[in-house]
């Protein structure tokens, strides 16, 4: 493909940064950035590409922190299309439940009785989200008495299987 004209675009600069090519089929486009690129590769070569999502998390007009949301867009490690939040606050750094109650809802490890209120099946005692979103105990116990940990691998990852051929003690290829 050949450039017939280049136009610039307010006050940036254009430019055409190209390999030369005669197969049309070794030419790549991407659309990248709002910008498209040709010849580069870049995304087809990457084993993974992640996009950050970001929303403030304030209290009134004060900003407490961040909720960010991973979009898994290529990975040969996690499920593409996967959305995966993470919450960071000022007060508390990274926090380690991000995303739990979400995943327990849809497991079932966490129910809600009623709007606005959750509890473990089972249980009687009901909770507000701000009384569990931090609370260690709260999620070891659903770790430890549940299958919720093998529930958030089977929704993630990718190949959790070994590969085609295993080796066994005695060096003796076997098949799995």
């Amino acid at each position: 493909m050949k450039i017939k004209s280049i136009t610039p675009v307010g006050n940036r600069l254009v430019y055409d940064l190209s390999i030369a090519s005669d197969d049309y089929d070794m030419q790549q486009y991407a659309f990248e950035n709002g910008v498209i690129s040709h010849n580069t590769g870049a995304y087809y070569s990457a084993d993974t590409i992640w996009i950050l999502g970001r929303q403030q998390d304030k209290d009134g007009s004060d900003i407490k922190g961040y909720h960010f949301v991973i979009n898994v867009e290529k990975s040969r490690y996690v499920k593409e299309k996967s959305k995966v939040p993470i919450s960071i606050s000022w007060e508390g750094g990274i926090n380690r439940w991000s995303g739990l109650l979400e995943l327990a809802l849809e497991h079932g490890s966490v129910i809600k009785p009623k709007q606005g209120w959750y509890s473990k099946p089972g249980e009687e005692k009901s909770y507000r989200e701000k009384q569990i979103i931090n609370d260690k105990e709260f999620w070891i116990d659903i770790f430890k008495n549940t299958d919720f940990s093998d529930f958030i691998q089977k929704k993630y990852q990718i190949g959790s299987t070994s590969s085609m051929m295993d080796y066994d003690e005695d060096n003796s290829i076997q098949t799995t």
